[in-house]
């Protein structure tokens, strides 16, 4: 059982890491462009996040989550 719950665990980091590359990819690829990516916009889903720091505090996240190794 402990074996299986591991390499679930791994599986899932795995995803985690591979989903927020595509996203960071993203969002450097639309600030160099300034369009759209196949109609999906990260930067605008950012900042629609709230009028508040919300938007600058997850691409924060985002940036500490990337550098982790």
């Amino acid at each position: 059982m402990k074996k299986l719950y591991n390499s679930l665990i791994k599986i899932l980091n795995q995803a985690i890491k591979l989903a927020l590359t595509f996203l960071c990819l993203g969002i450097v690829v639309q600030l160099l462009i300034d369009d759209d990516l196949l109609g999906w916009d990260p930067i605008s889903n950012i900042q629609s996040a709230g009028p508040s720091f919300i938007g600058v505090i997850s691409l924060v996240v985002l940036f500490l989550l990337f550098n982790k190794k």
